[in-house]
């Protein structure tokens, strides 16, 4: 694709000054070039999403070929987490092909021809692994860096952390920190989490506070130990604890909490939406707390999303030329 980026650095050394304007980066999010998703669509993606969370642990294989149904319907809607879930599916043997790397592929283009970041992102992957594709490294940078500049958070880890590796080229790696901070204002826990660090040396301790909230909100438990920690009181000369903050039991109580929720559940991605209300930053004084966390109530609670009646969920397999019991092409 003639509109992809370049992103890779010269050995030489002999043009950081050119590398450095063609890297430049500007901050972009993601849910700004998402098209609206169809409410239907949308409520058969959550469905089958419940039903996979539930399937963790223990594994049922027979909760599969209904996963597949609502996630191949759904995509034939347009739904790009619909999209990325059903090749998860797909890529795992778990749902039914006649060309699983090829089905693969062509979902993902479908997220490309829409312009949708995450696409980009996929397609990178594909290229890195030589998966239904033929391994091109390069090629596979050049749609780290679109996906990047689109607003795809992951990708701008990815790329972030690359160019953070460039040591001995500060501006090159204050371009990755750019990106870190871009993906964590996303949702990226571990970009997050990494940009508060970077702070915290650079004792930005305000800065690192505000990231490392970011980082426990998307559900990182280590940047909630890093805020419990924080708040314990520790030295000044504390460089891996210490950011700038006098004793606060209670917040130290709440953040651990919060940690042991996060770490306890990792496998299922919680997160903390409602982190500011629990244990807002300082000067900010803490309102009662029940101790209760809305992900892990929500969880506990096992409560299904809402599905469309049978009836019009058969009526928009067929509207889009699907088998209504698997949602698997029709026969033509």
């Amino acid at each position: 694709m003639s509109d992809l980026p370049e992103i890779s650095v010269p050995k030489d050394g002999k043009s950081w000054v050119q590398v450095k304007a063609r890297l430049s980066f500007t901050c972009a999010y993601e849910k700004d070039r998402i098209p609206p998703r169809d409410p239907e669509a949308d409520q058969l993606y959550l469905y089958a999403r419940w039903l996979r969370k539930k399937n963790l642990l223990p594994e049922d294989p027979a909760q599969y070929p209904p996963m597949e149904r609502l996630l191949r319907i759904a995509t034939a809607y347009g739904h790009d987490k619909a999209n990325l879930e059903l090749r998860s599916l797909l890529g795992e043997g778990n749902a039914t092909s006649d060309n699983r790397e090829e089905e693969i592929y062509q979902l993902t283009q479908d997220l490309i021809r829409q312009g949708i970041p995450g696409g980009y992102y996929d397609m990178a992957r594909m290229l890195e692994q030589g998966y239904g594709v033929k391994e091109d490294d390069e090629l596979a940078l050049k749609y780290y860096r679109k996906a990047a500049d689109l607003g795809n958070p992951e990708a701008q880890y990815v790329v972030g952390d690359k160019l953070v590796r460039q040591t001995g080229h500060l501006d090159i790696q204050n371009i990755g920190m750019e990106m870190y901070h871009c993906a964590a204002e996303q949702g990226h826990g571990q970009a997050a989490l990494e940009y508060a660090i970077h702070q915290q040396a650079l004792k930005n301790y305000d800065e690192a506070l505000k990231i490392f909230q970011l980082g426990a909100k998307a559900g990182n438990e280590t940047a909630a130990f890093a805020l419990e920690k924080g708040f314990n009181g520790p030295q000044l000369n504390d460089e891996l604890e210490y950011l700038g903050q006098t004793k606060d039991p209670e917040r130290v109580r709440r953040y651990r909490l919060i940690g042991e929720m996060l770490s306890g559940y990792s496998y299922l991605k919680p997160q903390v939406p409602e982190i500011d209300r629990i244990v807002p930053l300082p000067p900010a004084k803490l309102p009662a707390w029940n101790g209760k966390l809305e992900w892990q109530e929500a969880w506990e609670a096992n409560q299904p999303p809402p599905l469309p009646s049978e009836a019009r969920i058969v009526a928009m397999a067929k509207a889009k030329g699907l088998d209504p019991a698997t949602g698997r092409p029709l026969p033509k």
